[in-house]
């Protein structure tokens, strides 16, 4: 019996952790590798990717020293002479508390910063300007210079959050780059600075005059400083993986390998291969089991509709094979913009729906970099933005009740009622997108489209060693393959069934790594009819 209690949750500080015996993934060597020197740094990454734990351990480090790091990597590594030294931190979460506006929003960092001032005894400087808490951190700071540490969590909150009214959105900007500003005259008088956040703005007007800020998400040796690795959820999470499988009467190995499709898949530098699973839904999803394989990322607003909205919109031409993989170059991935002028398809890659993938041309000597949802978690909440958008409407219950439905067909294997399922979905779009049945490729999209909404792993131009299978649909154990014929009149059913039926026998679809349970369906559809016509299970 596992005790689900030493798994973190999301308000646990690193010290709570530690006290309760809670697991802690240990990635401590690299926090060494950033703090043991001075100087100011920066951090960005997804939501619910831990960015807040680190910045928990951080604050623990620098105020007790090793006391809570004991058996951790960094125990070892720590100066001795810094084991025993403590600092004065200084803590601001930019996303825990709320404001309306800049002078709002300075009132509440002044208040928090006005705490750590009533411990002092010192003069304040008398401040003239519109905003007055920078001016009381650098008294803080003069106060006792190299005693302190400045940790600053989701620094660019007030700005994603105003993304919608350009007016607030600069307001927040011009007070953040004063702000920093003041922090740039303050870096040779601290021991330590750390800023997180999602957007990766180091070098643009927010922070402009923090020039000697230390990106660490440019150093390749950091990529998996947050988030968990293969290594880690065999090492940490083995009995939590075999729990959750007898609960969902499936293999360890199987449940292993549905955590990685569901929850895995990130990487944040193009050197550095190491892929990702989202901490956020790996503890979710083991803390509760029975829920199956969730959405916990997009649920739990981990995401920003905004954004993917305001790309979809950019990408109507051809919009469901953009919003899967997009090329990049590689030097694009280092190259700073300013919130207004920034491509979306790069604030897609900082909050976690889009991640690095290379394509290695072997005959060019070259690899060429996309972009593309990571994991099924986010293919799925991307295909739900996406269908609001074509449809301008939310996901309704009918399209629930499909999603459910489909995933009881599979289950069940009840391929009549997955055939009128399939129907369903043709119709949703057959009558309002023009294009829809006009080519056998835009049916299969429309089909995956919905087979991601659903939760479904399902892979389109699947190549095998004798060609490419339009689309397979992977199961616990099990996999589904199916070859698409689209008939402009009735007479050419016969025809195309025995094509599709053909293919798949003669170009082993399916028969890949891993071997599974294989069963291959032959559909046609009626371009006139906006339906299936025929289908049939291949031998």
């Amino acid at each position: 019996m596992v005790d689900i209690r030493r798994l973190p949750r999301a308000n646990n500080s690193f010290e709570e952790l530690r006290i309760n015996n809670q697991i802690y993934v240990d990635h401590s060597d690299l926090i060494f590798e950033f703090a043991y020197l001075s100087g100011p740094n920066f951090l960005s990454r997804p939501r619910r990717f831990g960015k807040s734990l680190l910045v928990s351990t951080l604050e623990s480090l620098f105020s007790h020293g090793t006391n809570f790091f004991k058996g951790l990597k960094i125990e070892k590594l720590w100066d001795e002479s810094e084991k025993g030294k403590t600092y004065r931190v200084i803590h601001l979460d930019f996303s825990s508390f709320s404001y309306i506006s800049p002078s709002d929003f300075d009132a509440k960092i002044y208040d928090l910063l006005d705490k750590t001032a009533g411990d002092l005894n010192f003069t304040r400087t008398k401040n003239s300007g519109t905003y007055k808490s920078d001016a009381l951190l650098k008294d803080i700071i003069a106060s006792d210079p190299r005693d302190f540490v400045l940790l600053i969590d989701e620094y660019d909150y007030p700005l994603t959050h105003s993304l919608g009214d350009k007016t607030l959105f600069e307001a927040y900007r011009d007070f953040l780059q004063g702000f920093f500003g003041a922090i740039k005259s303050l870096s040779g008088k601290m021991r330590f600075i750390f800023i997180t956040g999602v957007g990766r703005f180091a070098k643009t007007s927010v922070f402009s005059q923090l020039n000697n800020l230390r990106d660490l998400g440019l150093e390749a040796k950091f990529a998996h400083l947050l988030g968990y690795t293969e290594e880690d959820m065999y090492q940490y999470f083995d009995e939590y993986v075999e729990n959750a499988a007898v609960i969902l009467n499936i293999s360890k190995e199987e449940c292993f390998a549905q955590i990685k499709t569901h929850y895995d898949g990130y990487r944040f530098h193009a050197d550095n291969e190491i892929m990702l699973h989202n901490p956020w839904s790996v503890l979710n999803f083991l803390s509760t089991p029975e829920q199956g394989f969730k959405n916990f990322w997009y649920e739990t607003g981990g995401s920003y509709p905004t954004l993917i909205a305001k790309y979809i919109k950019s990408i109507q031409e051809t919009p469901l094979e953009t919003l899967k993989k997009v090329r990049i170059s590689k030097d694009d991935l280092d190259i700073f913009y300013d919130y207004f002028d920034t491509p979306t398809v790069s604030l897609l890659y900082q909050t976690g729906y889009l991640s690095l993938r290379p394509e290695y041309v072997d005959d060019l000597a070259i690899t060429r970099y996309f972009l593309c949802p990571p994991n099924l978690e986010v293919k799925s909440a991307l295909s739900k933005l996406y269908l609001k958008q074509v449809r301008d409407t939310p996901i309704t219950e009918d399209d629930e009740d499909t999603a459910v439905a489909l995933k009881a067909d599979f289950k069940k294997q009840n391929f009549e009622n997955l055939i009128k399922h399939f129907n369903v979905i043709l119709n949703s779009f057959g009558f309002d997108n023009k294009v829809a049945f006009t080519d056998e490729r835009n049916c299969r999209d429309f089909i995956d489209l919905a087979m991601s909404v659903a939760g479904i792993n399902s892979r389109k131009e699947v190549i095998c060693a004798e060609g490419r299978s339009d689309l397979i649909v992977e199961m616990p154990g099990k996999r589904y393959v199916f070859e698409f014929k689209l008939a402009k009149a009735k007479a050419q059913e016969e025809k195309l069934l025995e094509e599709a039926t053909e293919q798949c026998n003669d170009k082993h679809y399916g028969e890949i790594i891993p071997l599974k349970e294989l069963t291959r369906i032959a559909v046609v559809i009626n371009a006139e009819d906006k339906a299936i016509s025929q289908w049939r299970i291949v031998d």
